[in-house]
């Protein structure tokens, strides 16, 4: 079963690779998903495909600072990378957030078709899949272990900073236009609230 997310519209490139994986196999599985060649903007969760809605060019700006960003502080031998990585949060279930950092120490453990071990994940909330990012990736981000998760919510105007405390995140900060969002696990991490929302005003 596929799961559109948003009501995407889909590309004629990739119904094809749908079909073409789907003839193959009996189910869609983990190593069904890697044959779509992560070429598209689709998460694999317990079975299910799910379509993301294509960015908006805001949204591809917001992202795009927030990365250069997070490279700039990233100590040397780290990976900062961008939508299209796959995060295996659970044995079924593969996500694919907008930027995410993955200290040096954990590089070499990990997959050439995902990672399990970022130390920090970013979204940028679309608004037609806004639980998604909020509810759902929070829980599963989580329960996967991962350190810090920034919410980045163009439509709020908002940027929270979550830190893992336990198996659940608990607020480090919200952080408004007029102020500098700050990373919990990287000092070095910040960003100016209003510059980095400033594509969603355009």
């Amino acid at each position: 079963m596929t799961t559109l997310l948003g009501v995407p519209q889909i590309s004629q490139t990739l119904l094809e690779d749908l079909d073409r994986v789907g003839r193959k196999y009996a189910r869609w599985t983990p190593q069904a998903y890697f044959e779509l060649g992560g070429s598209y903007l689709v998460e694999y969760c317990r079975g299910n495909l799910e379509i993301l809605p294509m960015p908006t060019m805001a949204h591809q700006r917001i992202a795009a600072m927030l990365y250069s960003s997070l490279r700039a502080a990233a100590p040397a031998g780290g990976d900062v990378l961008f939508a299209g990585t796959r995060v295996k949060v659970a044995d079924e279930t593969y996500r694919e957030p907008d930027v995410l950092y993955i200290p040096a120490e954990r590089v070499s453990r990990e997959q050439e078709e995902y990672t399990e071990h970022p130390a920090i994940v970013i979204e940028v909330v679309s608004e037609s899949n806004r639980d998604h990012d909020l509810e759902t990736k929070r829980r599963e981000y989580a329960q996967a272990g991962i350190p810090e998760y920034w919410i980045v919510d163009p439509g709020l105007s908002l940027i929270t900073v979550l830190k893992l405390q336990g198996k659940r995140y608990a607020v480090h900060g919200e952080f408004k236009p007029g102020q500098t969002a700050a990373s919990a696990i990287l000092p070095a991490f910040t960003i100016d609230v209003s510059a980095c929302l400033a594509p969603a005003k355009r």
